[in-house]
């Protein structure tokens, strides 16, 4: 019974070192696709096939999110409007934030590349998304807009001023104000990042030709990916994650063997 025991304790060992490398081969697989993205070709659009694009936006219609946030400016001129709302889980089997809504909200709108001007249909795209900030097909670096619900106590307050508790920092994990029931008083967040008339995106699909000029958007060989901000530095965060995630894989694997050869000893 004892050697069973030792060996379900090591069989959950595994288990949670493959989980930290299957993520670790998810962010790597968006390592990729930005390193796709910033190669991106400023010569001649080819439309049939794969193309990607980059250039400022130009709004034709603005898009209309469902939610804008406390310190919201309007949706004038907003090509794209990504926002989530986040709250910190509670209880003693996890402490992390979670998202409960979330929206990619798209206008109508198009890329000038060198000399073309190509319309970027991300209606599918947008249906799909369910955290913008956490999907393999948007690269958005971390969100512009990042405010709370709600007021903070005291302890939080202070330890969010000096970057400990919030979700890059220290301890982002450690909920120190008081948890019962699942239930925190971390208050919830907003977060929210708008792609507005000017800005700079770079944008990957299938690109075709109509009667009012080149359109690109997803197909089921070729997803439509959009990115902005400084992929640089997405890239250098997603590659250190990697990094750590596959550490804790060995760490978790090497538990697993070890405790799994004490069983049989």
């Amino acid at each position: 019974m004892v050697r069973l025991f030792v060996l379900a304790v090591a069989a959950g060992f595994m288990l949670f070192g493959w989980m930290a490398l299957s993520s670790a081969r998810r962010l790597r697989g968006r390592q990729t696709t930005i390193d796709e993205l910033e190669s991106t070709d400023e010569g001649h659009l080819e439309p049939g096939g794969e193309e990607t694009i980059s250039g400022p936006v130009s709004v034709v219609e603005p898009a209309s999110p469902e939610r804008t946030g406390p310190e919201s400016n309007g949706t004038d001129s907003a090509a794209l409007w990504a926002w989530r709302h986040r709250r910190k889980e509670g209880g003693e089997s996890t402490n992390g934030w979670e998202t409960v809504e979330g929206e990619l909200a798209v206008g109508e709108f198009t890329v000038d590349h060198s000399w073309d001007r190509v319309r970027v249909d991300a209606e599918t795209l947008a249906a799909e998304v369910d955290d913008p900030f956490d999907s393999s097909q948007l690269f958005l670096d971390e969100p512009e807009t990042d405010v709370y619900l709600g007021e903070l106590d005291p302890i939080n307050r202070f330890l969010e001023r000096h970057g400990f508790a919030d979700e890059g920092g220290i301890i982002s994990d450690v909920e120190v104000s008081i948890s019962a029931g699942g239930k925190t008083t971390m208050p919830d967040k907003y977060q929210a990042t708008v792609l507005r008339d000017g800005d700079e995106l770079i944008v990957r699909g299938d690109l075709t030709e109509t009667a009012d000029g080149y359109v690109i958007r997803g197909s089921d060989e070729t997803p439509l990916s959009i990115a902005a901000g400084d992929l640089q530095s997405q890239e250098d965060q997603l590659r250190s994650e990697v990094r750590m995630r596959k550490a804790v894989s060995g760490v978790f694997f090497g538990l697993g063997v070890f405790v799994a050869i004490l069983a049989v000893l």
